[in-house]
């Protein structure tokens, strides 16, 4: 026998990651199935959010509550590490949300990212701009920097920014470009440049332009000359 039960959460809310949503967290619905005699054979559990907006509470998303991830807690604060992580999680979906609809969502929803500090030398906290992207290069199809080449490049969430792509060295670079200008784009006044810096050299092109586009210094790149 199956057998449903909604089980309302009490405000305030988390804000988490499910299927694909963002939204607060207000209940979820539990379904279990029992045999003739009433033992517990298998059970269910699939958040229920409120999208904010236009949308009326209530999107039930079909996947286990154990898939979902909590992006702020209930005083609606959480850090850059943690965000970029969850984003990394997010590229590991069969169909991931991007990283500027999480962050779009999460404003709506009223999330603060707390962004990171560090010590000056007179052991003043100071306020982190500059960030630097390490990534790891691997080569799927094709032998080092041949044309048609296809690679995967991931980055590590513990530089407060994750970045992911895989394609071509041009469809990477056309990638990372655009979740670079997502982040500079949400966190205006916050952040002033991302210095990528990749492990192998079959992608200095890629970081040159990357580099010298935000005016790093050190990194120069003319506009006209596509070396991809």
């Amino acid at each position: 026998m199956r057998q449903t039960q909604l089980l309302k959460l009490d405000a305030p809310y988390q804000v988490i990651l499910a299927g694909g949503y963002v939204g607060d967290h207000i209940a979820t619905l539990v379904t279990w199935t029992e045999d003739k005699d009433g033992e517990l054979l298998e059970t269910e559990s699939y958040p229920v959010l409120d999208l904010g907006e236009e949308y009326p509470a209530g999107k039930m998303v079909p996947v286990d509550v154990e898939d979902a991830r909590v992006l702020c807690p209930k005083d609606r604060k959480t850090n850059l590490y943690w965000v970029a992580s969850i984003i990394e999680y997010d590229f590991q979906q069969i169909e991931p949300a991007g990283a500027d609809y999480i962050l779009q969502r999460m404003k709506l929803l009223g999330c603060k990212i707390v962004m990171p500090t560090e010590k000056d030398e007179d052991g003043e906290e100071r306020h982190i701009f500059d960030f630097t992207a390490s990534m790891d290069v691997m080569c799927l199809k094709g032998i080092g920097d041949e044309p048609g080449s296809i690679y995967r490049v991931r980055g590590n969430h513990f530089d407060g920014f994750y970045f992911e792509s895989q394609g071509t060295t041009k469809e990477i670079y056309h990638d990372l470009s655009y979740q670079l200008s997502t982040y500079l784009s949400h966190f205006q006044n916050e952040v002033f440049t991302i210095k990528f810096q990749f492990n192998d050299g079959v992608m200095r092109n890629v970081e040159n332009r990357l580099n010298a586009e935000q005016h790093i210094e050190g990194y120069e790149y003319d506009e006209y000359d596509d070396k991809f």
